[in-house]
C-alpha cells in the first residue's frame, strides 16, 4: 500500500459552489451501511470482540441528528495488545471532474487513551493511492475536515482508517459525510490550480463546537 502526504492548493479563481452532492450520509443506521455500497473491512490483528464499526452509542452525542446517529470504532475491534486496522470505504463515484470530501471526527477524552486516525482514497482498480499520514484524533468536540480531490478519469471510494495500538486506544466517531462534485461549467483553468505534491488531495481541518 502506498502511502503518501499529498496536497493540493486551488485559487481563489475556483468557484466555491458544486452542483450536487454525490455521496450524504449521516449514519443513521451503521448497520445498514453495506445495502447502499459502503464497504466495511476489519483487518485489526489480532481480531477483537467488536467485528469493526457500528452504531454509535456511548462517550458524545452526534455531531448532528439523533444523539447516536454516527460511525464509532473503539480498541475493541482488536484483540488485546493488537494493532487496530479499521477500515470503512465509501460507494463508488466519479472523478471525472474532481470532488470535495466533507467530514468531522470526535473521540472521547480519557487520560491515558488516544484514538488514531487516517483518510484517503482508492484508484480505479479500487487499491489505494493517496492515504494520509495516521494523526491524533481531537477530543471535547467534533472537528469538521474537508479535502479536495483534483479531477481524474475513473471511480474511487473515499477511505476512513482507525489504526493504533489497541493498549492506548479508546473510542473514536465519525459523522456528517458529505461528497461533491463540481458542475462541468465551474471546473477552473490548470493555470488556477497549483499542484504542491505529486498527489491530488488537499486537506482542511476547521475545529467547531459540538451542536448541542
Amino acid at each position: 500500500m502506498k502511502k503518501a502526504l499529498v496536497a493540493l492548493l486551488v485559487s481563489g479563481m475556483m468557484s466555491s459552489a458544486f452542483a450536487g452532492v454525490v455521496i450524504e450520509e449521516g449514519f443513521d443506521d451503521v448497520n445498514g451501511l453495506q445495502s447502499k455500497g459502503w464497504i466495511l473491512e476489519n483487518n485489526s490483528t489480532p481480531g477483537g470482540a467488536t467485528p469493526g464499526w457500528f452504531q454509535g452509542n456511548t462517550g458524545f452525542t452526534s455531531q448532528s441528528g439523533d444523539a447516536n446517529s454516527y460511525a464509532a470504532s473503539n480498541y475493541n475491534v482488536a484483540g488485546e495488545n493488537g494493532i487496530i486496522n479499521n477500515w470503512l470505504y465509501t460507494p463508488e463515484f466519479s472523478t471525472a471532474l474532481g470532488a470535495t470530501v466533507s467530514f468531522w471526527l470526535n473521540a472521547v477524552d480519557e487520560a491515558g487513551f488516544s484514538d488514531s486516525f487516517s483518510f484517503g482514497y482508492t484508484g480505479a482498480d479500487g487499491v489505494l493511492v493517496s492515504l494520509m499520514p495516521a494523526f491524533t484524533v481531537s477530543t471535547g468536540g467534533w472537528k469538521q475536515y474537508t479535502a479536495n480531490i483534483a479531477a481524474a478519469a475513473g471511480m474511487t471510494r473515499f477511505a476512513f482508517q482507525h489504526t493504533g495500538a489497541q493498549a492506548t486506544s479508546n473510542y473514536v466517531g465519525l459523522d456528517t459525510l458529505s461528497i461533491s462534485a463540481p458542475d462541468a461549467a465551474e471546473v477552473p483553468e490548470p493555470a488556477s490550480i497549483l499542484i504542491l505534491a505529486a498527489g491530488a488531495m488537499g486537506l482542511v481541518a476547521a475545529r467547531r463546537r459540538k451542536r448541542a
